[in-house]
This record gives C-alpha cells, structure tokens and sequence, in this order.
C-alpha cells in the first residue's frame, strides 16, 4: 500500500513541474509570438478562418494597405513552400516582436495574454512608420 501512495506522490510532483515549466515556456514573448504564427497559417491551411482571424489585429498592415482582419484573411495567400521561421525583437518597435520567414516580415503586438498580428511586409519591419 505505501508503493501506492509513493506513485501517486511522484506522479502529482511531475505534473507540477511540468505545469511550471509550461507557464514559464508560454510566457517567454519568442515562444508565444512563434505560436501565434503558426496557429495563423496552420487555421489558413484548415480553412478555419475564424480561429486565424483570433491572432489579428482589428487593423493588419499589407503590402502598403492598412486592412480589416476579414480583408486580410481574404487576400492573403500563403507561400507555396514555407521555409525555416526566425523569432526576434522588432528593431523599429522594442515591445513588438517579428517572425521572419523567408523575405517576410510579420509583426506582431501583445494584446493581453496574446500576440497578434498587426503587419506583414518585405524586408525590415515598418512599425516606426505606422501611427499604432
């Protein structure tokens, strides 16, 4: 019987660890901004356009235009043969966070628990241009 409880005591000690080092994981801005690129183009992919649209902005940035979250989600396509991301600091902007996939840059802002997407473009980042 004390074998039981020894199981029971070490089972609960791992799901405490583990649930500390889940919360100290999500809340590292590289980690979430990461997740929250790819739960956008993972919902596009699905054609969840709804759960995409959770991770944007009410104002998205694209291609010179300034875009409701419908409109974006519209007329964004996705590149037909996605590539390695790289997470960073947006050099324009220190509190807002870049994902950087090919030649794309896709900008985000902390709203809250979540990052959501408020730019895309080519090249740097144009946060220090916009009026945010």
């Amino acid at each position: 019987m004390k074998n039981g409880k020894w199981w029971v005591l070490g089972l609960f000690a791992i799901g405490s660890a583990a649930g500390v080092f889940a919360v100290t994981y999500w809340k590292n801005p590289e980690n979430s901004v990461r997740w929250s690129f790819t739960q956008i183009q993972t919902s596009l992919v699905r054609e969840k356009k709804e759960s995409a649209a959770r991770f944007l902005a009410p104002r998205v940035r694209w291609k010179g235009k300034d875009l409701s979250a419908a409109e974006f989600i519209a007329a964004y396509t996705q590149p037909p043969d996605p590539d390695v991301i790289q997470t960073a600091p947006c050099p324009a902007q220190p509190t807002h966070w870049v994902v950087t996939m090919k030649a794309d840059v896709f900008c985000f802002i902390q709203d809250k628990n979540l990052w959501r997407l408020h730019s895309v473009g080519t090249g740097a980042c144009d946060c220090a241009t916009q009026a945010r």
